[in-house]
């Protein structure tokens, strides 16, 4: 159990986020909220006016485990805390969500020279505080009631009982004064209490309810040294990266930029890198075999085979995304999409045939709308623990079927053409364009096709801090 204990205005914080997301309809209350929420409406307590952060150092632990995850057992806070920040005049917030009517204005400007102006978050803010597993917040000066000075993204997710932070933002004239730390650690808060009141709920009934947030996720580039002290100044470790090809590479390829004008359309992956060559006879043997890739048509489905890959090749025990993690969920349409049309697969070993134990891979093509910079929208997602799992995927990814699969997608939601490749007789080739990211298991070994990927060079970190019961 947590040894952290929230103080008041903590309660507070969270029953302004109960109210919030039941007055829209969007969060499942339980037995015991209403009354609680009705009585501090009533006392008039509903309202977080401000919160401090410790100055004294967090305290972690590692506990030894095959997959080496860091544990961090939450620290007590007291009211005294103060803020840690180079400007102590600032010390007193208002933390509230963000509203897509009023705030859009200031995000764009927080956001205008984050990825050298291209940052997907204005485009997803609206969906963020519309989902119902996300608590998508804001957080500004008491004495500046219209102005956002950070936010940051806190999206459940109970399937894998953890979920993930994101869409940390903090304004340029407002950095390097601890208010990504002074997130985060609300954060962190948050993922405690609802913790709490799930495990009182079953207390009262009886009831044996998994959806605790055990892990808390996220990941930052390894060049952002910021974001990164940030994190570990409340307690995340390093805990795995996330393999992902360079959109730099990726945009010098005939074709393939969204602002290209050359006139012929984005050959696939391999093609256009000129690394046919480099898959082995084995890995090609298990590509050109359909009977051996079997859809995985349920979230239960893919959480087995994350499971098992993870229990045998010591893999994250998670589907890789554009930095982040793709996690089943009510909101992830792109993947329940994938699924419907056959789009997520896995490599089914031979028993008759004990190297193939070794060679289990799991494949997904999922679009992701954040790509502006590239023709096609399409993501390719590879988990395998071996340089043969993985270059099979990889080769299956570019398979007939698999692009078959593809358009009928694209078709089912009213996208006529992704990048897709065209013969001259108008008949659609074997593959479509996609970028590629994969699990940090498979062997980075000289010679090999994923050795030879151009993989970006400040590459994704997955940050983690798990909560011990």
């Amino acid at each position: 159990m947590c040894s952290h204990r929230c103080f008041q205005h903590d309660k507070r914080f969270l029953l302004f986020l109960h109210v919030h997301n039941i007055r829209r309809g969007q969060m499942p209350c339980h037995p015991f909220t209403v009354p609680i929420v009705i009585v501090a409406v009533l006392l008039r307590v509903v309202r977080i006016d401000c919160f401090c952060l410790p100055s004294t150092p967090l305290s972690t632990t590692r506990k030894a485990a095959s997959n080496s995850v860091p544990i961090h057992r939450f620290p007590s806070m007291t009211a005294s805390s103060s803020v840690a920040a180079t400007d102590t005049a600032i010390h007193r917030y208002n933390l509230r969500p963000y509203n897509p009517r009023t705030d859009r204005i200031a995000l764009e400007q927080i956001c205008a020279n984050v990825y050298n102006g291209s940052d997907y978050l204005p485009l997803m803010a609206e969906s963020y505080a519309a989902d119902p597993l996300c608590s998508f917040l804001t957080l500004a000066a008491r004495e500046e009631e219209d102005g956002i000075l950070a936010v940051a993204n806190y999206k459940r997710l109970p399937s894998q009982q953890c979920a993930w932070i994101e869409a940390v933002r903090t304004h340029p004239i407002h950095r390097n004064k601890g208010l990504a730390s002074l997130l985060l650690r609300e954060l962190m808060n948050l993922a405690i209490m609802e913790n709490d009141a799930l495990r009182r709920n079953n207390s009262q009934h009886n009831g044996s309810d998994n959806r605790t947030t055990k892990t808390l996720l996220t990941c930052t580039i390894r060049s952002n040294a910021g974001m990164r002290r940030a994190l570990e100044k409340v307690g995340f470790l390093p805990h795995r990266t996330i393999p992902t090809l360079s959109f730099e590479a990726l945009k010098r390829l005939p074709g393939w930029s969204f602002s290209s004008t050359a006139p012929a359309r984005p050959p696939p992956l391999l093609t256009a890198l000129n690394l046919h060559h480099l898959p082995s006879p084995r890995a090609r043997k298990l590509a050109s075999s359909s009977s051996r890739w079997n859809a995985l048509a349920s979230d239960v489905d893919l959480l087995h085979a994350l499971e098992t890959c993870r229990r045998r090749g010591n893999t994250s025990g998670y589907l890789p995304g554009l930095y982040e993690y793709i996690v089943p969920a009510p909101s992830r349409d792109d993947l329940r999409r994938s699924m419907e049309h056959g789009l997520v697969l896995a490599l089914q070993p031979d028993d008759d045939d004990d190297r193939d134990s070794a060679d289990e891979a799991i494949l997904a093509l999922v679009r992701d709308e954040r790509i502006s910079s590239l023709k096609s929208q399409w993501v390719c997602s590879i988990v395998a623990y071996t340089n043969v799992g993985f270059e099979a995927a990889l080769l299956y990814a570019h398979s007939v079927e698999v692009a078959k699969r593809m358009r009928g997608l694209l078709s089912s939601i009213g996208v006529e053409r992704d990048g897709q490749v065209e013969s001259e007789g108008g008949e659609n080739v074997a593959a479509m364009p996609f970028c590629l990211v994969f699990d940090d298991a498979v062997p980075l070994e000289e010679g090999t096709l994923a050795h030879a990927l151009p993989r970006v060079t400040d590459e994704c970190l997955v940050y983690s801090c798990v909560c011990e019961e």
